[in-house]
């Protein structure tokens, strides 16, 4: 029976909601499960009185959504998976900011933060200082800005989808428009079905006794390496 991890979280430190509980819970292998968050959390606090929280989005078991109800499909093995509602603290105060876009690449596997830019190319070139920033101002051109997320970040898998808080996604590419400001998640996972695990299976299946002599058996286990590893750096997996 698989397991769920649930828990509301605050994004991005990961520190738990104060006044939220959070647990393992079984659930039905392969069945639907659908989670309502509360919309906002006021934790009360001698030291802090009325803090509140927002939602922001769910990581519900690789699905993410920046709605406060989420239905998804648990996994059909005994595997554990997150279920994790995200929230932002209300505050700070201060002038407003300059309009820019904050992208956070975002790993489905560790349901964290990857402390890496999502970011591969922006137009206007001149919005963007390059990587390792995460950050695209909105204010160089009257022009949107159009930018595109890396196909794959080395052990943290593919990318698979952008969810924006303002702008406009299509694959791969997020458009802001000038002058607005956004908070842009680019998520990335493992590939699944992974398509390393027969290579892996091939790898972990050799045996010295199947070959006539042990340099044989090495010179086969470094080939089967040689072709996991490839084939994991292809996907963005973690090499094994």
């Amino acid at each position: 029976m698989p397991t769920m991890l649930h828990s509301s979280r605050l994004f991005s430190s990961r520190a738990e909601v104060p006044n939220t509980s959070s647990g393992s819970v079984p659930v039905k292998p392969g069945g639907l499960v659908t989670l309502d968050a509360p919309q906002q959390i006021v934790a009360l606090n001698p030291n802090h009185p009325d803090n509140v929280y927002n939602f922001l989005f769910w990581h519900a078991n690789r699905v993410v959504v920046s709605t406060p109800v989420v239905t998804f499909t648990a996994p059909s093995d005994e595997s554990n998976f997150f279920a994790t509602a995200w929230y932002q603290q209300v505050g700070g105060g201060g002038p407003p900011p300059t309009p820019h876009v904050t992208t956070v690449a975002f790993s489905l596997d560790k349901d964290d933060v990857i402390a890496d830019t999502p970011i591969v190319t922006v137009t206007p070139a001149g919005a963007w200082s390059g990587s390792p920033s995460t950050t695209v101002s909105t204010t160089t051109s009257a022009a949107p800005v159009v930018i595109s997320a890396k196909g794959l970040i080395d052990g943290f898998g593919e990318f698979t989808a952008w969810l924006a808080f303002g702008g406009t996604a299509s694959g791969n590419v997020l458009t802001v428009a000038a002058q607005a400001s956004s908070l842009a998640l680019a998520t990335f996972g493992i590939p699944q079905p992974d398509p390393c695990g027969l290579l892996r299976a091939q790898r972990d299946g050799l045996s010295p006794g199947d070959f006539s002599t042990i340099a044989a058996y090495r010179r086969a286990l470094a080939a089967a390496n040689a072709r996991l590893h490839a084939c994991e750096k292809l996907h963005g997996e973690p090499i094994d």
